[in-house]
This record gives C-alpha cells, sequence and structure tokens, in this order.
C-alpha cells in the first residue's frame, strides 16, 4: 500500500474491504497504535439545526494548533502535513471557522495553510475527500447525541447506498497517523436499528481505533 507509512494505519480496511490483501512496505508490526480513538466528553450533535457538534469541532481545532505549534520548531523539510476530515459539509465548516480565527490569533500558524506548498492543510468531508492525503489525519465523526440526549443510527452519509466505501475513503487518508474523536465507542452503536452497512463498519471501526488489532478477527 503505497500511502501507509504503517500497517495498523490500513488494517481495518484491509479486513474489512480488501481480504487482508494489502501491505505496507515496509512491513513493520500492526501494534504500533498509529490508529487512535479521541473520545470528547460533553458534545451535543445540532440535529435539525446547524447539524454540528461545537464541542467535538473545538477538540479537534485545539488539537490540529497544538500540533502545528509543536511542528513550527521543526526544520520546515520536516513539518509534517495536515488533513481534517468530518462527517458532513456542516462540520466541515464549523471547523473551518474555527481555524480561520485561530490563524487570526497566531499568525504563525499561516505557513501550514500557504497555498503555495504542495499540500496545505485541508478540511474536507466525507463526500470530498477522496484523492487526498496527508501525513496526520484527524477525524471528526460529528454525530453523537442531540440536545434531546437522543443517539439515532443516522449517520449521514453512511446510512446512504455506498456509505461503506466513503467510510474506507476517509479512514485511510493518512501516512502516518490517524486520530479519530468521538463523542461515543463502538458500544453505543445499536446495529440492530439499522441496515446499512457502513454504519456496522463504523462500529467495528471504532472498536478498532480504542483497542488495537485485537478488535479485528483473527487472519487465518
Amino acid at each position: 500500500h503505497y500511502r501507509s507509512r504503517s500497517e495498523s494505519l490500513i488494517a481495518f480496511s484491509n479486513h474489512h474491504y480488501y481480504q487482508n490483501r494489502l501491505v505496507t512496505f515496509p512491513s513493520p508490526a500492526i501494534e504500533d497504535r498509529a490508529v487512535t480513538l479521541r473520545k470528547v466528553p460533553g458534545g451535543v450533535y445540532d440535529r435539525g439545526k446547524s447539524r454540528t457538534n461545537r464541542i467535538e469541532a473545538e477538540a479537534v481545532v485545539t488539537e490540529a494548533v497544538a500540533r502545528m505549534q509543536r511542528w513550527l520548531k521543526l526544520k520546515e523539510d520536516e513539518r509534517p502535513t495536515l488533513g481534517i476530515i468530518t462527517f458532513n459539509s456542516q462540520q466541515q465548516s464549523l471547523i473551518m471557522d474555527l481555524l480561520d480565527l485561530a490563524r487570526r490569533n497566531k499568525p504563525e500558524l499561516e505557513w501550514f495553510f500557504a497555498e503555495d506548498r504542495v499540500e496545505p492543510t485541508i478540511v474536507k468531508n466525507l463526500e470530498n475527500v477522496q484523492g487526498d492525503e496527508r501525513d496526520i489525519i484527524l477525524f471528526s465523526i460529528t454525530f453523537w447525541k442531540d440536545a434531546a440526549g437522543k443517539l439515532t443510527m443516522d449517520f449521514g452519509a453512511l446510512n446512504r447506498d455506498g456509505g461503506e466505501r466513503r467510510l474506507n475513503v476517509a479512514v485511510t487518508r493518512a501516512r502516518l497517523e490517524l486520530v479519530v474523536f468521538s463523542g461515543f465507542t463502538a458500544d453505543q452503536i445499536d446495529v440492530s436499528r439499522t441496515k446499512a452497512q457502513a454504519v456496522q463498519d463504523l462500529k467495528t471501526f471504532l472498536d478498532y481505533a480504542e483497542r488495537g488489532a485485537i478488535a479485528l478477527p483473527a487472519i487465518d
């Protein structure tokens, strides 16, 4: 697999979509945990209104800004590239607005967004991220309980035909590290309430992000 520098970055998709035919080159151990789950407490999905999760968006931007500030201490050719992926365009827009505010407050961050760079920082959603890749990907799951405390099994694009392909694309954009931001964990997805294959895949992906390779069935 030409993109991933770590076996763990492709292990989920390799098992679920490629019959374990993918390997990285060179092929390191899968236990390196380049995919991690960042639980975001207190978030609310504004269903039916803005369709955003502001607390999760703020957590993603805080992480992005902290990383970029650390990377500024590195030589320019050693600084990783960064991408952010969201589940819908509304969360994408909110994160872009929050990043714009951070850039106004910290002008030194502009280096990462310069259009003349080969890979400037990007913010995309499930529908338009195909073809993009970056060293580090921060992935905002976005959906969570609404203001009434209800968690539906509606995850936007995942519930539509081909949702599993969108998920596969999203979770294979990182070369070095994928950090998944979510208000919930795999055990809170009730697959009996949906027929969407991609929602079942999301459940197993979150389990993998949280527990690592042990969450994947054994390979014969």
